[in-house]
């Protein structure tokens, strides 16, 4: 069995750097490396050029609402983009041509290393071309041609992670970003920046973090990029830089990519009835699929056909009986990383409480791994499936316990669905409900390398034990006690125990110490 593995890859975005523009605003046309403007801007010189009126923050180190021109942000018009004050209350940036980006950073040239930076960010659609894509958002540890940049693509809801140097602009990390909002609404961007990590949020939404330790400080500012988009208006508002404040602990609910509890036809699901199956809304609160065949198998996709990769998949699943020939074998569960007939899908037979992991391709399906869980409830009673899926390796869960873990490389990444198969059941009919899919999150486990290990009744070898592990078995550990020498471990059909930590006898896929503190 292998373990979930972090992969990070990097590539370079096609923009050519050409000039800085002034000390305070940098533009790189890249169509044209070899024309500098006409009229080439020099450094704007602002004399008394009033500091931002304190607040009682403490933590403030700069703020600014762009509702006093005199506080010198730069306003410059050349011939393909135009900064400046955006009365009564933002300040612009326009570009006039595609493949082009410019960067503008706050006048009194501070340089911050652990902050906390917010702005909020807007299209002006007025003065945008109707096609075409762009990307803006707040530049931070500015010097010189060093910066990083975290931006925002309203028309693709795409999110990236940025680093220019005096070669090359690159990409660090980049994900979709469904809560970003459509042109002319603004969204809020934040960054918390300590040391070399780097967490990004957009609209309060955790949806990345990076770590990168080239540039420790630097200046603050805006970045705004057209791809083809041939004009582009963005506003800014609202900036403000305190000292590092840590993110609040990812909920649930943060860097949601797919949402559904099938409430709403609206939302787009296929409703389709043919000779043997039939798909739809199941009212009040369902998605159904129903089967009238032996010997028959039938996959939908969710209506957005996200392509997706490194995801955390979630959905309750149950059948209905009433609907469902009393005798017969079936299974039913997710589907994901589907191109055409290439697909993984993790299923379960609640009347032989077996699970399966599949792999689809144009020539055949086949089974990756199967196993018996006697969690599998019967008929008419929701189960709950996750699967976790990083690079090549897919953790597969059934009602919050872990049951195996499987390794497969052929697909990358796809569309994620429903899967439903009937053996010999004449008929059946499955309903999915609360489908979430997430940015990856893995689940601490721990493989068991020592002979045996004693589960215990607590955290000590003055508590009794009253089970054992043995070597290969696979736990998921829901705690620690104080020290981290001992974890709290869920076991199928007992009480909740205890085992002893350590590296010869337990190898775990990430550390122990992000686990909370339990009680025996």
């Amino acid at each position: 069995m292998s373990k979930p593995r972090n992969s990070h890859s990097n590539w370079v975005i096609p923009v050519l750097l050409l000039v800085s523009i002034t000390a305070g605003c940098a533009g790189q046309p890249v169509s044209a490396p070899s024309a500098a403007p006409e009229s080439t801007p020099t450094a704007v010189t602002v004399e008394n050029t009033p500091t931002p009126v304190p607040v009682a923050d403490i933590n403030l180190l700069y703020q600014d609402d762009f509702t006093n021109p005199a506080t010198g942000w730069p306003e410059e018009k050349f011939d393909n983009y135009f900064i400046g004050y955006h009365e009564p209350e933002y300040y612009h940036v326009e570009i006039t041509s595609p493949n082009y980006k410019t960067t503008v950073f706050e006048p009194e040239k501070q340089s911050f290393n652990d902050a906390t930076i917010e702005v909020k960010v807007l299209t002006n659609t007025g003065k945008t071309s109707e096609t075409g894509d762009f990307s803006y958002g707040p530049v931070f540890r500015r010097s010189g041609d060093q910066y990083y940049a975290f931006t925002i693509s309203p028309r693709t809801k795409k999110w990236f992670v940025l680093k220019s140097s005096p070669n090359a602009l690159v990409i660090l990390a980049e994900g979709d970003g469904p809560n970003i909002n459509e042109l002319n609404t603004v969204d809020s961007l934040r960054v918390d920046a300590q040391g070399s990590n780097f967490s990004f949020h957009i609209n309060d939404q955790l949806v990345g973090q990076v770590t990168d330790g080239e540039y420790a400080s630097g200046e603050v500012g805006f970045y705004v990029q057209t791809v083809d988009s041939a004009q582009t208006h963005i506003h800014f508002d609202e900036l403000t830089i305190r000292d590092f404040e840590a993110p609040q602990p990812s909920s649930p609910d943060l860097a949601v990519l797919i949402q559904d509890d099938f409430t709403n036809p609206a939302t787009g699901w296929a409703e389709k009835k043919f000779d043997n199956y039939f798909i739809g809304y199941h009212e009040p609160e369902f998605y159904h699929v129903e089967i009238t065949s032996p010997n028959y198998k039938t996959t939908v996709f969710e209506p957005g056909k996200q392509s997706l990769d490194d995801v955390t998949i979630e959905v309750k699943v149950l059948t209905v009986s009433a609907k469902t020939s009393e005798t017969g074998d079936f299974s039913y569960g997710i589907a994901f990383r589907r191109s055409g007939d290439q697909y993984y899908a993790f299923t379960i037979s609640p009347r032989t409480r077996k699970w399966y992991a599949l792999k689809s391709s144009s020539n055949a399906l086949v089974t990756l791994a199967e196993g018996t869980n006697e969690s599998i409830n019967d008929l008419d009673t929701v189960d709950i499936l996750r699967v976790d899926a990083q690079g090549s390796s897919f953790s597969l869960y059934i009602n919050e316990q872990l049951v195996d873990q499987v390794t497969d490389a052929d697909y990358a990444s796809g569309e994620v669905g429903f899967y439903v198969q009937t053996a010999d059941s004449a008929n059946t009919h499955i309903h999915f409900d609360e489908l979430t899919v997430r940015n990856f999150e893995a689940s601490l486990t721990c493989d068991v390398t020592a002979l045996a290990l004693n589960v215990r009744t607590g955290p000590g070898t003055e508590f009794s034990s009253f089970n054992f592990l043995s070597n290969n078995d696979i736990i998921v550990p829901v705690g620690r006690n104080a020290d981290g020498e001992w974890l709290k471990i869920e076991l199928e059909g007992n009480d909740p125990g205890w085992v002893f930590y350590s590296p010869e006898f337990l190898s775990c896929t990430g550390a122990i110490d992000s686990l909370p503190l339990a009680q025996p």
